[in-house]
């Protein structure tokens, strides 16, 4: 609906802001200056430039996020999320002023609940806009857009600000030349609350496309109206506005409610933003189901361990497949005691008996908002008699969530709901872009272990060592799979895949403690400034995330000085010298704010053994370290049976195992070399193809180098060996 004159509760606070905040860099809630660009900035350095990954609600994220932010830039950022649910007539007032008052909360300041602009003005049927899902769903992203276009706002002078608000389309441009301003639904809102008698109280940008489309007296191709800009779409509604407020002889023009609605809204959608696309393309012509396993989620389990999903209700109904109609069903709970009129109940059961079908989706919940995991429908219906509290049954396979995670969006608690309707579509796409990150990111033991050679006991013996001493150190000759290793040990150790918990440093002769904890810099102005080192920021970054594990992976560890680099870290690193307890000052930092190793952090080094160059591992850093050696996996059956799925011919794979055995025993008995110098396995990892031509452009490239540099003073036997490991 588009207004001249709009005497509503939130267009009254929208006016208040604009005065107070983009004008004034005042606030909406108190008299604290709060709207300014150095607080802005916090936000985006706290927030923007510092993501947290994982799927906890927004709240939470952004709660950890701000945790050492300024109060003015935690108050500001309540003031922001009020801005943010301002416009929106589809959420509760309690679930604004949760979201609002967590943020304030968080800088200790008494939260001013009886102000004016949290009253009435939240109400949802002061809202002017459903803003539909996507906009509840994807909250990060339009609050990421709304801080960077306010640093960028606070960076205007006063008076060009009062400028652009004076003039709808001076603003209009500005606003989209900001960086994702055109695909960004705040973009929409924020427009109409500014200037509510020139920009339609509408945050979908197809839907303006529609009503061009529909109302407009020119006619134009869809092409055209596709191709729009956004401002162009508003000044072609604005026009269209203007004609019908003469043809009804009214201001009042609602676009959302007959007659109008008829003429521009149909259910085709213009092919970029067809959710149907998505859901075929994910489902097929399969349906959607959401079903709850009992109260609290308490049958969770024993459908995952039966391999089934069932539905209660009194085990007295018998087989479903005895009632020939859903009203039976339905009179049938009624005696049993469901209510007066159980609908939703007989619903549910005669769906599960007739509508679903083998190939269906389960997205399986908890309450209201908690998703447990998803799965696919098996078999048909049948009655479980032995099973009394959920006797109607079909076996089902499933995907499990490592935890519950959180949907922005709340749901009905109902035992089963069909989610196969366009409504749903955006509720689906977000809930399974939730569930597809987590279970990628799920990493258990059986994951760690696929295309590994070494035994699991050995695995999970340095898995424990990494867990209890927090520092080890894997040696080995060179090809052996350290890195690959190292790896899969960090991902295993904290259950899932995240490379944002993973930092790995190569260490070598010029590497030094302030590269890895602390020191001063050169400026370009001909200064200097002390910058935090790589550890420092990645325990820093660990101390905000105290209950997720983080791994520290120095590659060449013993290339080093290690004395030198590790400086007074060589007594923090130690796993009973962890936390807060033991920190001490920094050499360079401030002696006021002590460092000390978080307990959540794990250092994991990698030493090749077979270097001449370096120097022997301080005794100091031995005492730190628990000690992993890895050896080559010629001889292990599962080597062999890698190499055979690659479709490697079977006297290539023996004489690959067979001539390095005993190249690496004859390496293994020189008392000028050693273990430490045999040729690890990993040289013969193919990526592709592993055929003849493959091997001998090793032996050329990588192993007859090598063994060269092995026997530098006795050439011709390296030439044995070489000339062996051709044949």
């Amino acid at each position: 609906m588009l207004h001249t004159v709009d005497t509503s509760p939130v267009l009254k606070a929208a006016e208040y802001w604009k005065e107070n905040c983009l004008l004034s860099e005042g606030s909406v809630f108190s008299d604290l200056p709060l709207w300014t660009q150095e607080n802005f900035e916090v936000l985006r350095q706290e927030f923007v430039e510092n993501p947290l990954k994982g799927n906890q609600p927004f709240n939470e994220k952004i709660s950890e996020q701000l945790r050492l932010a300024s109060k003015d830039a935690q108050c500001l950022c309540a003031e922001l999320r009020w801005l943010y649910y301002l416009i929106a007539s589809n959420v509760r007032r309690a679930t604004k002023l949760e979201s609002i008052s967590i943020a304030w909360r968080l800088s200790d300041r008494e939260f001013p609940m009886d102000h004016w602009t949290l009253n009435e003005v939240l109400e949802k049927d002061n809202g002017l806009v459903n803003t539909g899902a996507g906009y509840l769903n994807h909250v990060w992203r339009e609050f990421t857009f709304m801080v960077i276009l306010m640093c960028e706002w606070t960076r205007l002078s006063i008076d060009k600000r009062s400028s652009l608000l004076n003039d709808p389309w001076d603003f209009a441009n500005w606003l989209d030349s900001q960086p994702d301003a055109k695909t960004r639904q705040f973009r929409h809102a924020l427009l109409h609350l500014l200037f509510p008698s020139v920009f339609l109280d509408c945050m979908s940008r197809n839907y303006k496309r529609s009503i061009v489309e529909g109302l407009d007296e020119e006619t134009l191709e869809p092409s055209q109206i596709q191709s729009m800009e956004p401002i162009d779409l508003d000044k072609r509604i604005l026009t269209i506005t203007e004609r019908l407020q003469k043809q009804y002889d009214t201001h009042q023009i609602d676009y959302f409610n007959s007659p109008l609605r008829e003429q521009w809204f149909k259910e085709k959608k213009f092919p970029e933003d067809i959710e149907e696309n998505w859901y075929r393309k994910r489902f097929g012509n399969a349906k959607v189901w959401i079903v709850a396993p009992g109260r609290g989620a308490q049958y969770w389990n024993e459908f995952l361990e039966s391999g089934c999903v069932r539905i209660g209700f009194d085990h007295k109904l018998g087989d479903l497949g005895d009632y020939k109609s859903k009203e039976d069903i339905h009179q049938k709970l009624i005696e049993y005691g469901f209510g007066n009129n159980p609908s939703n109940n007989s619903l549910a059961l005669w769906q599960f008996l007739h509508e679903m079908v083998r190939g269906d989706y389960i997205v399986v919940k908890q309450g209201r908002k908690k998703l447990l995991g998803w799965g696919k429908v098996t078999g048909d219906y049948f009655f479980d008699s032995e099973n009394l509290s959920s006797p109607h049954t079909r076996t089902a396979e499933w995907n499990a969530l490592e935890k519950p995670i959180n949907h922005e969006r709340t749901i009905a608690i109902k035992t089963l709901t069909l989610a196969s309707m366009p409504e749903w579509n955006d509720w689906l796409k977000f809930a399974f872009g939730l569930m597809d990150e987590n279970l990628e990111r799920s990493y258990k033991l059986e994951h760690a272990m696929e295309g590994l050679f070494l035994d699991q006991s050995q695995f999970q013996r340095f898995l424990h060592a990494l867990k209890t001493r927090k520092n080890l150190i894997l040696q080995g000759p060179p090809g052996v799979g350290k890195t690959f290793i190292a790896k899969r040990l960090a991902y295993c150790l904290m259950g899932r895949k995240d490379k944002s918990c993973v930092d790995m440093v190569q260490f070598h002769q010029s590497y030094s403690y302030e590269d890895l904890v602390q020191g001063w810099r050169p400026t370009e102005s001909g200064g200097f400034t002390l910058r935090d080192g790589v550890f420092l920021k990645f325990c820093q970054k660990a101390t905000l995330n105290p209950n997720t594990p983080f791994v520290f992976i120095i590659d060449e560890i013993n290339r080093g000085n290690l004395s030198r680099i590790f400086g007074e870290l060589l007594m923090l690193i130690e796993a009973d010298k962890r936390g807060p307890d033991y920190a001490v000052a920094l050499t360079h930092g401030d002696p006021t704010e002590p460092f000390n190793v978080p307990e959540n952090v794990h250092i994991l080094g990698l030493m090749n053994t077979a270097d001449r160059s370096l120097a022997m591992v301080d005794y100091a850093l031995r005492r730190r370290f628990a000690f992993e050696t890895l050896t080559p996996a010629f001889g292990s059956i599962k080597f062999q049976k890698f190499l055979e799925k690659a479709e490697t011919d079977s006297s290539l794979i023996d004489r690959i195992c067979t001539k390095f055995s005993h190249l690496n025993e004859k390496i293994c008995d020189d008392k000028d070399l050693g273990t430490g110098f045999q040729i690890g396995h990993s040289y013969f990892v193919p990526e592709n193809t592993a055929d003849e031509l493959w091997y001998q452009n090793i032996l050329e490239t990588q192993i007859a180098p090598l063994l060269y540099e092995y026997w530098f003073d006795r050439p011709e036997r390296a030439k044995e060996f070489i000339e062996d490991l051709k044949k």
